[in-house]
């Protein structure tokens, strides 16, 4: 008999709730925020001037796609180098963008879900991006959160995995992945040995060839008893 899961992983951006909206929402607070505050910069760049601009300079800057409060700062510097302007106005401005990346509308699913699942679980928030457990209310359900920055790699890299299961003290074994992303969360989870779960809220196709995820759902509501059957050792879909 396999060991009993203990901990469940989950992925935030567009597994609990949707992502695009929050960061267009904020890249415009923050944008309208700098007509005010630097208007040398906006007077020379629109809102989508600026958002091309810092892809471009993510695609410059590799050893910075991990941690992405860093990259964000780091591309307003860029912005203020081009223009002349000092840096005194970046704390304030990504600040601005921080609180505002915050404000997430939870999937009608997630609510429920956790609240059943953290009553028997460890859980454990998995993320690439900047996202705040607790600044996004998700915390209730959560006993600790894992961030690409503070490991110093993205998903898929083992390493965002391994560290969650040594800080929950959890093995492979006992350990669920949960996320959207067929390459970051699923294949990542695969790589550290654990099981995974994909969440296919747009009813794409699977179309990772090195690995499978171990269930695929359409909705959280179907995970509760997807868990228990993977507690033994039913890996069919």
């Amino acid at each position: 008999m396999p060991s009993r899961i203990k901990l469940l992983t989950f992925d935030l951006d567009d597994t609990l709730w949707p992502c695009r909206p929050v960061i267009m929402a904020a890249e415009r607070k923050l944008y309208e925020w700098m007509q005010q505050r630097v208007p040398r910069i906006t007077e020379l760049h629109d809102s989508e001037a600026i958002f091309h601009k810092r892809r471009e300079f993510m695609q410059q800057r590799p050893d910075l796609v991990h941690d992405m409060s860093k990259l964000r700062v780091e591309s307003l510097k860029a912005l203020s180098d081009e223009v002349g302007v000092g840096y005194g106005w970046i704390n304030e401005a990504f600040d601005v963008f921080f609180q505002a990346r915050q404000q997430v509308e939870l999937y009608a699913d997630v609510e429920p879900v956790l609240e059943i699942l953290s009553a028997e679980y460890t859980l454990v928030a998995v993320s690439d991006g900047n996202a705040d457990i607790a600044l996004t209310g998700v915390d209730r359900w959560f006993d600790d959160a894992v961030s690409a920055a503070e490991v110093g790699h993205q998903k898929p890299h083992p390493m965002v995995f391994e560290t969650a299961m040594s800080r929950a003290g959890a093995g492979p074994d006992e350990t669920v992945h949960i996320g959207d992303d067929q390459h970051r969360d699923i294949f990542g989870a695969c790589e550290a040995g654990i099981r995974a779960v994909w969440i296919n809220r747009s009813n794409s196709d699977w179309n990772h060839a090195e690995c499978e995820a171990d269930h695929h759902i359409r909705s959280l509501a179907e995970l509760p008893e997807i868990l228990r059957k993977m507690q033994y050792n039913d890996r069919s879909e």
